[in-house]
C-alpha cells in the first residue's frame, strides 16, 4: 500500500493520472512486478529532503551483486532546484517556490528505468544516478505528467540544463533516454521526438554554412569529424606538462598522476583504469623454429600487456581483458605502476589484515589500551601532534616526505616530536564533547573511565574505538567486500592496484600530512577520482589544472575523461592500424563501434589510400589524384564517376584516367553533400540548390552536412506550414506550397541516401538548363 507522503504533488500531474498512456502504464505494471519479484519496496515513502526513508532505499550494488566497493543507492526523487531558480528566472515559476517531490507517475518511470537498467538489461549502476538526474529535471521543467511532454518540453529542458552544465552531460543523458527508452517504447502521447529533438535550439549555429565565405568553405574537407569529442589542444598539453613534469605535493595527489598517465597510455575507460589489479603485468615470450629468441631473427622477443576489467561486456560482474602496450611506452607504463604498489604498499598491508582478520584496527588486540595521542594518528592518518612551532627537525621530515612519498623519512618523526611540551589544538578538538558521548572517550592510564577534557597521559580501548568507528563513522570504513568476476570467482580488495585513503580532506588540501602506515580507512579508487583530476562540472576547483595551473586561464582548463579513448582511437587509424586491432584494444564487440570513435578528416581519410603506381604516374599528385581515392574509397558518386568507370571498363585505365585527369574539376564540396560535375566554362546556375533533385549530388557522412541539412528541413518545414496557414485565394500561395513542397521532398530524399550514393540517380541535370536568361544584345 502506498505510505501518506507529507507533501502535496502538483494538482496537474495528478489530475493528468486519468488520461495515462497505455504503453506507460504497462512499462510500470511490469516493472513492479520485476521489482517485487526481487524483494524491492516500490511504494517508498519520502523524508522531508524528497529522500526515500533508510528501510525503502534501494541499494542498486545490492541488486547488481558486482561487489564493487563505491555505494549506488536510489533514493532522491526531488526536484532539481537549479531548474527552479532557472525557471524563477525566466518567470515561469513564482518567486520562492519551495522544493517537493517530482510527481508519482515521474518517480514510478525513475524506479521503472531503474529496474530494467539493472535487473532486465543487466548493466553497470554507476548510469542511473545521470538517468534519474535527468528525468527529474524533466520532470521539473516540465511540469507536466511524463506522457504528455512534447518536443517542445525537452528542448526547453536540454536549453536550461545547459545553462546550468557547462559539460551539457546531462542533456546528452536525456536524448540518450529518449532514443533508446522512451521513443522505443512509446510511453509519451508525443512519441516519437528523437529527430525533433536531437539538440537544443540555442545549439544550433545562428550563422548559416552557406552564408561561409569561400575561404571558410575551402577548409571542410580538412575539418575533422565531431572534432568537439577530441580532447581541447591547449588543456590536453597543460595536463601532459602538469603529470610529467610537476612535483605532486601528496599522496592523493601522486595515485591522481599516475592514474591519468594510464588513461593518457591506454585510452581505457575511467571505470577500467581506477580497478586495475595489482597482478596486472602480463608479458609474452617469441622465439623462432629454432627455440632462439625473437630479437636475434629481428623480431620482438617479448610484449607486455595490461590485464584489467573491461566494462560493456553485457555483465555487471568484472570481465577480464588484456591490452597489448605498445613497446614506445612500456618504460612509462612500467615505471608509473611499480611506483604505484610501491605507494600503497602500506595500505595494502593494512587492509589486507582488515579482510583477513575482520577487524578495524588488526594492528591492536580488542582489549588493549593505547595511548590516545597515538590512536589519533590511527584515526586521522596524521603523523603529526605537536603543536607549533615544531620541535627541530620536524618539518625537514615533513618536506623530505613530500619530495619523495618515502615512508622512511617520517620514521624520525615520534621521536623528533618527544621534547614537544604541548599537543596541535586539532588534538582537542578531534576529542570533542559529542566523540566522546558517542563512545570515544579516553581513559585513565590504568583503563578507569578517563577525567573529562583532558588528552594527554590518557588510554582508549581498542574495542571502544572500533565499536564508535562502526557505528558512527561507517563512511571512513575500509571497503572489504570482496570483488565478483563473471567466471565466478573473487579478487580481495587489497589485491586492487589503486587503494587510496578514504575521506583524507586535510591531506589532500594540504592542511595536513598524511601517514599510509598509520590510517584505517582505506578505499579502491573509483571513477570521481579522475572526473576530479580532469574537472567535471562539480569539481573544478579540486582539478589538476587547478592546482597546478602556472596562470589563471590555465587553472580554469577542463576536460572529458572519454576524449583521450576518442583521441587514441582517431591516433590508431590515422596511423594504419588495421580495424579489427582498434576494436580488440578497446573491448568492442564490432568494428562497427570503432569507427564512432573515429575523428579523422577526410584528408586524413584519403592520406591512407594507396593508388597503384601506374595511376600515380599518368594523373599525379593533384585532384585527380584526389578524386580517383574518393572513388576508389566509395566517397564519391555522379556522372563523373560513372563515367570514369564506364570507359574504365571499355577501354581500360589508362583512357578513364586520362578523362578523369580531363574532368577532375568536377568535384566540388557544398554545405549539404558532395558534386561530381565540371563546371570549368559556366557555373552552376543552381548553386546551392543541389537538393532540389540534381544528380551530380551524393551524400556523405560528415556532421557539417548533416547538421546543415537538418536546419534547412527545418525552415523548409516552418515555410511549408506558413504557406498553407495563408487563407484561400492569397496571391502567390499556390506557388508558394509547390516551391516548399518540391526542396522539402528532395532534402527529405538527401536525409534518406547512404553516404557515397547519388540522392538522385535518375534526376535532371540542373546545371544544364534551356532557361538560360538572354539580353537584347545576345547574339550580336
Amino acid at each position: 500500500m502506498n505510505r501518506p507522503l507529507p507533501f502535496e504533488f502538483p494538482v496537474q500531474a495528478v489530475a493528468a493520472v486519468a488520461g495515462v498512456n497505455k504503453n506507460f502504464e504497462a512499462f510500470i505494471d511490469q516493472s513492479k512486478r520485476i521489482a517485487r519479484d526481487s524483494g524491492l519496496c516500490w511504494e517508498m515513502e519520502l523524508n522531508e529532503k524528497c529522500e526515500a526513508i533508510p528501510e525503502h532505499v534501494w541499494d542498486l550494488r545490492v541488486m547488481t551483486k558486482d561487489g564493487r566497493p563505491k555505494g549506488a543507492v536510489l533514493r532522491l526523487f526531488s526536484e532539481c532546484d537549479d531548474a527552479v531558480a532557472k525557471l524563477i528566472e525566466r518567470g515561469l515559476l513564482p518567486p520562492g517556490k519551495k522544493i517537493s517531490p517530482v510527481s508519482l507517475a515521474w518517480q514510478d518511470l525513475i524506479k521503472a528505468f531503474s529496474v530494467e537498467h539493472v535487473l532486465v538489461k543487466k548493466k553497470g549502476v554507476g548510469y542511473i544516478s545521470q538517468a534519474a538526474s535527468a528525468l527529474r529535471f524533466l520532470a521539473t521543467v516540465s511540469g507536466k505528467a511524463p506522457w504528455l511532454v512534447t518536443a517542445d518540453d525537452v528542448r526547453l529542458t536540454c536549453e536550461i540544463s545547459d545553462e546550468c552544465q557547462v559539460s551539457k552531460g546531462r542533456t546528452v543523458v536525456l536524448l540518450g533516454l529518449l532514443t533508446s527508452l522512451i521513443d522505443p517504447l512509446h510511453l509519451f502521447d508525443a512519441c516519437p521526438m528523437g529527430t525533433l529533438v536531437s539538440r537544443p535550439e540555442k545549439a544550433t549555429k545562428v550563422r548559416a554554412r552557406f552564408a561561409q565565405n569561400e575561404a571558410e568553405l575551402k577548409t571542410t574537407l580538412s575539418e575533422r569529424k565531431s572534432e568537439e569529442k577530441l580532447p581541447e589542444r591547449k588543456a590536453f598539453w597543460e595536463l601532459i606538462r602538469i603529470v610529467f613534469t610537476e612535483q605532486p605535493r601528496n599522496l592523493s595527489d601522486a595515485l591522481r598522476f599516475a592514474m591519468v598517465k594510464v588513461l593518457l597510455i591506454t585510452g581505457l575507460r575511467i571505470g577500467e583504469v581506477s580497478l586495475l589489479p595489482l597482478d596486472w603485468k602480463r608479458t609474452r615470450a617469441y622465439v623462432d623454429d629454432a627455440g632462439r629468441p625473437a630479437s636475434e631473427v629481428g623480431g620482438i622477443s617479448e610484449t607486455l600487456s595490461l590485464r584489467h576489467f573491461a566494462e560493456k561486456q553485457g555483465t555487471n560482474l568484472l570481465y577480464e581483458e588484456t591490452q597489448f602496450v605498445p613497446d614506445m611506452f612500456r618504460d612509462v607504463l612500467e615505471s608509473n605502476l611499480d611506483e604505484v604498489a610501491r605507494l600503497t604498499a602500506p595500505l595494502r598491508k593494512t587492509i589486507k589484515a582488515q579482510f583477513e582478520t575482520g577487524r578495524i584496527l588488526p594492528m591492536y588486540e580488542l582489549d588493549q589500551l593505547v595511548d590516545s595521542v597515538e590512536m589519533y594518528g590511527h584515526l586521522t592518518g596524521n603523523p603529526v601532534w605537536a603543536a607549533e612551532p615544531y620541535p627541530e627537525g620536524v618539518q625537514a621530515c615533513l618536506d623530505r616526505y613530500a619530495e619523495t612519498m618515502d615512508l622512511t623519512e617520517l620514521a624520525d618523526l615520534k621521536h623528533l616530536q618527544s621534547t614537544s611540551t604541548s599537543l596541535t589544538a586539532t588534538i582537542s578538538r578531534y576529542f570533542s564533547p559529542e566523540r566522546r558521548a558517542n563512545g570515544l572517550a579516553p581513559r585513565n592510564i590504568d583503563g578507569t573511565p578517563g577525567p573529562g577534557r583532558g588528552v594527554r597521559g590518557t588510554v582508549l580501548l581498542v574495542s571502544d574505538v572500533e565499536a564508535y568507528l562502526a557505528e558512527h563513522l561507517k563512511t571512513k570504513l575500509s571497503d572489504l567486500a570482496p570483488l565478483t568476476l563473471d567466471n565466478g570467482t573473487t579478487i580481495a580488495p587489497w589485491e586492487m592496484l589503486f587503494l587510496m585513503p578514504k575521506r583524507a580532506v586535510g591531506a589532500g588540501r594540504g592542511q595536513t600530512v598524511l601517514d599510509p602506515s598509520l590510517t584505517y580507512a582505506i578505499g579502491i579508487a573509483d571513477e570521481e577520482m579522475l572526473l576530479r583530476c580532469l574537472g567535471a562540472d562539480n569539481y573544478k576547483e579540486q582539478s589538476l589544472f587547478s592546482l597546478y595551473g602556472q596562470s589563471g586561464e590555465d587553472r580554469a582548463l577542463r576536460l572529458k575523461t572519454h576524449s583521450f579513448r576518442h583521441l587514441q582511437n582517431t591516433e590508431l587509424f590515422r596511423l594504419g592500424v588495421a580495424d579489427t586491432i582498434i576494436t580488440k584494444r578497446f573491448n568492442r564487440r564490432s568494428v562497427t563501434q570503432s569507427y564512432v570513435y573515429d575523428h579523422r578528416s577526410l584528408a586524413e581519410e584519403l592520406d591512407e589510400i594507396e593508388l597503384p603506381d601506374e595511376w600515380d604516374l599518368l594523373i599525379g599528385a593533384n585532384k585527380a589524384a584526389t578524386v580517383a581515392k574518393l572513388i576508389m574509397a566509395g566517397r564519391a558518386n555522379g556522372p563523373v564517376v560513372k563515367e570514369f568507370k564506364s570507359i574504365q571498363l571499355k577501354e581500360g585505365d589508362v583512357a578513364a584516367l586520362r578523362f578523369l585527369a580531363a574532368e577532375a574539376d568536377g568535384f566540388h564540396a557544398t554545405p549539404y553533400g558532395t558534386c561530381l560535375n565540371s563546371f570549368t566554362v559556366d557555373p552552376c546556375p543552381k548553386h546551392l540548390e543541389c537538393f532540389t533533385g540534381c544528380r551530380h549530388l551524393s551524400a556523405t557522412n560528415l556532421p557539417e552536412h548533416q547538421e546543415n541539412i537538418i536546419t534547412l528541413h527545418g525552415r523548409l518545414k516552418t515555410a511549408l506550414d506558413h504557406a498553407q496557414a495563408k487563407p484561400e485565394g492569397s496571391i502567390g500561395k499556390a506557388n508558394q506550397i509547390a516551391h516548399a513542397s518540391v526542396r522539402l521532398a528532395g532534402v527529405e530524399a538527401l536525409m534518406a541516401t547512404l553516404p557515397g550514393q547519388p540522392v538522385f540517380p535518375t534526376g535532371t541535370d540542373l546545371s544544364t538548363t534551356t532557361n538560360h536568361r538572354r539580353s537584347v544584345l545576345h547574339g550580336a
